[in-house]
């Protein structure tokens, strides 16, 4: 495709100024309460074939026009396995819908750790496996089914929605243990085509078309646990996605990782856009700009309640890249982090839990993940 994949995409929080125009965050959600204002934006259709949606009324009043598109996606995404991104994914998920946002959760990495954060392994084999996830949608992409809407895919927790507070609501698009042969099928179908660049356009945008369902237009946030590679099933989040969050441990190859994931993504995006302009079914073809909402540094270890020298030694490093981070890091908790964890109620929705500290870190976070997305001097 060409270009160095170790470019750096030199994103600042400029960026998330330029391709945020129209955040409000009432303040109950900014503070953690239970209030919220729908997300809206002024963006127009930005991907191959989209129709405008006529502009919908907000559920509250707003001191701007609503936006046309009023749900963003956001891709939690690193290289490096092992980071604490399904555990971000759901907390922040739930720790919004517990604000009174409508959060869909969509499982994209193949381990379904996402999935089996919220249902059992024998849960999922008997009631999602073969007709509720998210390898059904590709199955269809790639024709070997009928296609399916992804509205049709999604499913509710029970427990942690039980949990919430207020009118939130958190939703799930499960993943499949073999969607990893998807991922395969797709690099196989596009490399054997006639026409290479048209169908692996297609492939790419396939996800932003996807999630253009009706049936979806409810939600708030769209929150995407990728897979750690940047195969296409990844592109097609990345593409799909108005931010990336990027978790990360304070160590050398989740820095590195970091650094050739910015040189990637701006690789991909460039070329996606320059696509678009020799494929796209519309004259006018608005860009493709996902921005960085952060990186959330995970698994610290702390001294007098701040980071060991090491650690800080890595995030400094990374902040020197030009990226936004969060101020809140989130420390090391076996228990939080382990494969075993309870399935069903992330941290955030519980009242009891043996570490408080790690649940109030996490409900932070989420405020700073808020803040993040709103360009400046727009907080409410």
């Amino acid at each position: 495709m060409g270009g160095s994949g170790a470019a750096r995409l030199g994103i600042s929080v400029k960026t998330v100024q330029n391709h945020v125009s129209n955040v409000l965050l009432k303040r109950g959600v900014a503070d953690g309460g239970a209030g919220v204002v729908r997300a809206t934006r002024r963006t127009p259709a930005r991907l191959t074939g989209r129709r405008s949606r006529p502009t919908r009324r907000a559920r509250l009043p707003l001191p701007f026009p609503v936006g046309e598109v009023p749900v963003y996606v956001v891709s939690v995404i690193n290289y490096k396995g092992g980071v604490g991104k399904t555990t971000v994914t759901a907390n922040v998920g739930a720790e919004l819908a517990n604000r009174g946002m409508k959060v869909l959760l969509i499982d994209l990495d193949p381990q379904a750790s996402l999935t089996f954060s919220f249902y059992d392994p024998d849960d999922w084999r008997d009631r999602l496996r073969d007709e509720r996830t998210v390898k059904r949608w590709y199955d269809g992409l790639r024709g070997d089914d009928p296609a399916v809407p992804l509205g049709e895919l999604v499913v509710t927790p029970g427990p942690a929605n039980a949990h919430l507070k207020g009118a939130g609501r958190l939703d799930l698009i499960a993943s499949h243990l073999q969607l990893v042969d998807i991922d395969l099928a797709l690099a196989r179908g596009v490399a054997d085509g006639d026409e290479y660049d048209a169908e692996l356009f297609r492939v790419r945008g396939s996800l932003a078309e996807g999630l253009h369902d009706a049936a979806l237009d409810p939600y708030d946030l769209v929150l995407i646990d990728c897979p750690p590679n940047f195969n296409v099933v990844t592109q097609s989040a990345i593409i799909a996605s108005d931010h990336l969050l990027i978790p990360a441990k304070a160590d050398y190859l989740s820095t590195l990782g970091i650094d050739y994931l910015h040189g990637n993504v701006r690789e991909l995006v460039d070329r996606y856009n320059a696509d678009s302009r020799r494929f796209a079914r519309i004259r006018r073809h608005h860009k493709v700009a996902p921005g960085i909402a952060g990186v959330v540094f995970t698994m610290i270890h702390l001294m007098a309640q701040r980071p060991i020298a090491a650690h800080q030694g890595y995030m400094d490093q990374v902040r020197a890249l030009g990226v936004p981070v969060f101020p809140t890091a989130l420390r090391e908790n076996v228990t939080l982090f382990a494969a075993n964890t309870p399935r069903g109620v992330p941290v955030v929705l519980r009242d009891r839990v043996t570490a408080p500290a790690v649940r109030d870190e996490l409900r932070q976070i989420t405020t700073e993940f808020l803040a993040h997305l709103q360009p400046e001097g727009s907080a409410a």
